[in-house]
């Protein structure tokens, strides 16, 4: 199965007919009608109005509509998991369709531009995963743009450096630096596709006092220098 560069978002409708599979990217579910069953190792689950659902990366779970049904369906790459602090997430989750993802709803409804809608992502996911990031992990998102330490972080959750730092990278599958240069090369990613930002402008929102260091990060992780990104995807 192929694996999508960007968010997919799609109305789709199931038939009584169980289908068994698993897909290398994530899937966030939204109802709109009717309701649909999924079975997983952890849930045996009945999707209606009032809740919604998320399946991590290669989830093996069957699945089955019950009458006339409809449902907002978004796959997310692997890549967007980085910016939601985590990499790692070994669970299912469900949430209570309430009032405020009726407003996200809409507004996934409404968008036709992917990165608008990546952005919509990235919200319903820090509402998807708050109660499972750690907290230093969330301290990284809210303050990338400074300047970071180890210990700064290791503080944060009670560790001495060398268990963080051993800790961290069970959890993200990447060193605490790698992880925050990921988050700043795709806050970098975003203002140079939605905005005419200098180079040295991003640099600076992201963390970086120099240009070149910016350049640097693009060409050791994308393998591509930034303006060049910005004219394949601006």
């Amino acid at each position: 199965m192929d694996l999508p560069d960007s968010v997919i978002c799609e109305r789709r409708t199931y038939t009584d007919k169980c289908q068994t599979h698993s897909h290398p990217y994530g899937q966030l579910i939204l109802p709109l009608q009717g309701n649909m069953s999924i079975k997983t190792n952890m849930f045996d689950f009945e999707l209606d109005d009032k809740s919604l659902f998320f399946l991590p990366p290669d989830f093996t779970h069957s699945f089955y509509g019950k009458s006339k049904n409809e449902f907002l369906v978004l796959d997310i790459p692997t890549k967007l998991f980085y910016t939601f602090g985590v990499k790692t997430l070994n669970r299912e989750l469900y949430q209570v369709f309430d009032e405020r993802w009726k407003a996200i709803r809409y507004l996934m409804l409404q968008e036709t531009d992917n990165s608008s809608l990546t952005d919509l992502v990235r919200y319903s996911g820090s509402l998807l995963f708050q109660r499972h990031i750690p907290a230093s992990i969330q301290f990284i998102h809210e303050n990338f743009h400074q300047q970071l330490t180890v210990e700064c972080l290791a503080s944060i959750e009670h560790f001495n450096v060398s268990y963080y730092c051993k800790w961290f990278y069970k959890q993200m599958e990447m060193t605490p630096n790698a992880y925050i240069q990921r988050i700043r090369l795709e806050k970098a990613k975003e203002l140079l596709e939605t905005t005419e930002l200098s180079l040295l402008e991003i640099a600076l929102q992201v963390g970086y006092s120099h240009q070149s260091s910016l350049t640097r990060l693009f060409r050791k992780i994308e393998g591509l220098n930034p303006i060049l990104y910005r004219k394949r995807h601006f």
